[in-house]
């Protein structure tokens, strides 16, 4: 593939994620969200951050009973 810049459209197609097939392996497991930001400029980008090593753990967003109903 010969390289030229994407447009937003282009770049966002590569991102098309499939569902993921449920497995015998991965039912006792928790779901997870995964933020991805796109930075939208002429040629679109991934946002990347690194966790500050001072936190051990990331509490996730957890949603609280009164928010979860």
């Amino acid at each position: 593939m010969a390289d030229r810049a994407l447009n937003l459209d282009d770049f966002l197609s590569r991102f098309q994620l499939l569902r993921p097939q449920p497995s015998r392996h991965a039912l006792n497991q928790r779901q997870a969200a995964v933020l991805v930001p796109i930075v939208r400029r002429p040629q679109p980008g991934l946002l990347l951050t690194q966790r500050s090593p001072l936190l051990r753990k990331h509490a996730g967003g957890r949603l609280s009973r009164r928010r979860s109903r």
